[in-house]
């Protein structure tokens, strides 16, 4: 549920004086035990929240609450986000579910972005508040802002279809990023270079992507040897590349698609990699509902050309060959945490021993009440290495990481587990010293 481009009612909640936010939940009478849920971030400290919505006691676990509002995000065509609200009813209000969505704009900032979260919570609240003391203290405002306004509703009003037909950039969004920096002491130095440029184009039937890149990083290192003679050694590493794509949107779970790529790698000893791949994708879930789950299968296949910088263990300099790969992709969020996985296996078509096998997976899970567990890993299993130099690599190369060894596997992974006890209400704010009430900001959920 949102209103884009039409006047909308603004719920101004304004149940309590700042000081009031500060007492526990009894000063302002009766209301509702709301735990709010933000795994994908960008929902603003909640130090900020709470004095924003001071009308609601914050617990700090989901046993304990009245309401479960999870908000999850995806990127839009134009740069920005969008945020759906998902309030989920708990004890007296099972059943009572809805949701509401906000759209920010590209160059939104971070307070923009918060407040108009903010600003729907507080009218998706409206329901759930008005069985309790807390009506008494609830105004309700109207902006009287009007289609034809240009102010209507910031960035949402942006992202109709209204506002689209008089768009002079017919939703292509540029964007440019460069960057750099520097640092050193008497014996070394380090610096780097790098810059991006990139263009789309996101409509619910098309989506167009082109993007450059290019990083530069030099490191000079001094040393004395165990024969006191000094020592100089000096890495440089330069790479660029290019890629662009072109999906079709088919009904509400398949999709058509080609990408291509070309970059440039010291590295992995590529002057030169292209690649062109046509493939599809389907979806067993809609969509639309992507924001809260999805399961997709995407297959390519094409050509990918090589030219290396010296002549490779298989005694090429220069080869074209077929690669085919496969990806399964899981993404759920979900009230009792979020689970992302994914399995991706490429094979080359003229030799099918030259194949890779990758396999990440992140996993946020509430166990019980106060304790959760989280956990990311990613392991891949390596045939495919053609572009492996036949010379090797010296030993500052190898410490350096100038060139990429033969390895049958790479991997990486980390998990943890937090538990918390104590008070289930987490309203006080108390931001003295840079920290804030109820135990600090870090959720895993």
């Amino acid at each position: 549920m949102t209103h884009r481009g039409r006047p909308w009612l603004v719920a101004a909640l304004l149940l309590a004086t700042p000081a009031s936010a500060q007492e526990p939940p009894q000063s302002t009478g009766p209301s509702i035990d709301l735990f709010f849920d933000c795994p994908t971030g960008g929902c603003g400290d909640l130090d900020f929240l709470r004095r924003e919505v001071p009308f609601v006691n914050w617990m700090r676990d989901r046993e304990d609450a009245d309401l479960h509002v999870l908000v999850t995000s995806q990127a839009t065509g134009g740069g920005g986000r969008l945020f759906t609200l998902a309030f989920l009813g708990l004890r007296s209000f099972i059943g009572e579910d809805h949701e509401l969505t906000h759209t920010t704009a590209g160059d939104a900032t971070p307070d923009e972005q918060r407040r108009g979260i903010v600003d729907r919570l507080k009218l998706g609240l409206v329901r759930y508040v008005l069985g309790t003391a807390a009506v008494e203290q609830l105004h309700v405002t109207y902006d009287g802002v009007t289609d034809d306004d240009p102010q209507a509703d910031g960035a949402d009003t942006a992202a109709t279809p209204s506002a689209a037909r008089d768009d002079p950039w017919d939703y292509w969004v540029l964007r440019l990023n460069a960057s750099g920096n520097a640092n050193g002491e008497s014996t070394s130095t380090f610096s780097n270079l790098s810059g991006r440029i990139s263009a789309n184009r996101t409509t619910e039937a098309w989506k167009l992507d082109v993007g450059a890149n290019f990083f530069r990083r030099n490191q000079e290192f001094e040393f004395v040897d165990a024969d006191g003679v000094t020592q100089r050694v000096t890495e440089k590493q330069e790479d660029w590349g290019a890629s662009s794509s072109v999906v079709r949107s088919i009904g509400e779970r398949w999709a058509i698609g080609v990408r291509a790529e070309a970059n440039s790698s010291t590295r992995f000893n590529q002057d030169l990699a292209v690649e062109l791949k046509p493939g599809v994708e389907f979806n067993f879930f809609p969509y639309a509902e992507s924001s809260r789950r999805s399961l997709t299968l995407q297959y390519l296949v094409g050509p990918n050309h090589f030219r290396y910088d010296a002549i490779t263990i298989f005694g090429e300099t220069e080869e074209t060959r077929l690669q085919q790969s496969l990806t399964a992709r899981l993404s759920l969020f979900q009230p009792w945490g979020r689970w992302s996985t994914a399995v991706t296996g490429a094979q080359y078509l003229h030799n099918a021993r030259r194949s890779n096998l990758t396999i990440s997976g992140n996993l946020n899970v509430r166990l019980f009440r106060g304790f959760s567990v989280f956990a990311s890993a990613n392991y891949q299993w390596l045939r495919d290495q053609l572009y492996l130099s036949a010379a090797g690599a010296t030993t500052e190369q190898v410490l350096l990481r100038q060139r990429q060894l033969e390895t049958s596997y790479r991997y990486f992974y980390n998990f943890g587990i937090e538990y918390r006890f104590g008070s289930i209400f987490n309203n006080v704010v108390n931001p003295r010293f840079g920290g804030g009430g109820g135990g600090g900001e870090v959720f895993f959920f």
